[in-house]
């Protein structure tokens, strides 16, 4: 368990690499399949961790079986979020798909209620009305007739089946009582997802479109895999285990404030006053979210 203070700026940073992870995506897209991209990357976050964790692993077998379908469970709603949201943008607008990925924190909030009973405070409700408000007014640019202009679609429900998962998946953990360390949890989802994907890339590539190979796609998938698996999942499982999966969840508001700068610095997109308002709403929902009371 970690102190407060150290998980939140664990989670900010996790953020800080979804973030860029979402301009990495945006970049290769287009050379990469959405079941192709997550497969590779899960293969390579497994190669990564195994130097460290392979003489852990036998203490794997001294789980009960209740224990290991937590594991597997953990596995599947993890790789399935992250696939499913890959999945959505390509058949839904980066609006929809953005506002449907800011009701992840109420989605999570919404879980851990039904299945742990946890009760959010006054404060919490404000906070989350405040971020959720900031992210209305990145999204929609302050101009809120955008609104009536929305059309859901398969896209659209797709990533609101990715932000369930990853709300199972944050409840789960934060439930969990008797788990392997990060490392291992992570090298158990890596092998859950290059199980889970392989039959499914293969299908993907003889079907719809294979992988393209090229320096772009290289790249990205290592970021992919080192940074925004690897270590902002391991940062997230710490988070999650100390603070909690509805204050833990806050902190995914954060993603499209960071994704904004990394946008402006590498992608040479403007930032607009827009950007100011709803980042500065979102920072003060986090700090009433998390902030302890009197």
């Amino acid at each position: 368990m970690l102190p407060p203070t150290l998980a939140y700026v664990l989670l900010t940073l996790t953020m800080a690499i979804w973030g860029g992870a979402l301009v990495t995506a945006r970049g290769i897209h287009e050379l990469a399949p959405p079941v192709g991209l997550t497969f590779w990357r899960w293969l390579l976050a497994l190669c990564l961790l195994l130097p460290f964790v392979w003489r852990k692993l036998p203490a794997l077998r001294e789980c009960s079986s209740s224990d290991r379908r937590l594991l597997v469970a953990l596995g599947l709603f993890m790789v399935l979020g992250t696939t499913l949201s890959v999945t959505a943008v390509n058949f839904t607008t980066a609006i929809n798909a953005t506002l449907i990925n800011a009701a992840q924190a109420a989605m999570t909030a919404f879980v851990a209620f039904l299945v742990l009973r946890e009760r959010l405070a006054p404060r919490q409700v404000a906070g989350i009305a405040s971020a959720f408000g900031g992210m209305l007014i990145m999204i929609f640019r302050g101009e809120f007739g955008a609104l009536l202009e929305i059309e859901f679609n398969w896209g659209d429900l797709i990533m609101i089946s990715a932000i369930v998962a990853w709300a199972a998946y944050a409840v789960a953990l934060h439930r969990a009582s008797d788990i392997p360390s990060g490392d291992v949890l992570l090298f158990v989802i890596a092998v859950v997802g290059v199980v889970t994907l392989a039959p499914i890339y293969v299908l993907e590539s003889l079907y719809v479109r294979p992988m393209t190979v090229s320096g772009a796609t290289l790249s990205g998938i290592v970021y992919l895999a080192v940074a925004s698996t690897v270590l902002a999942i391991h940062f997230w499982n710490l988070a999650i285990r100390s603070v909690g999966a509805s204050r833990a969840a806050m902190f995914v508001n954060l993603i499209p404030v960071f994704g904004a700068l990394f946008a402006t610095a590498f992608l040479g997109e403007r930032l607009f006053a827009y950007h100011w308002v709803g980042g500065v709403l979102v920072f003060t929902g986090i700090a009433l979210a998390v902030r302890k009371p009197a």
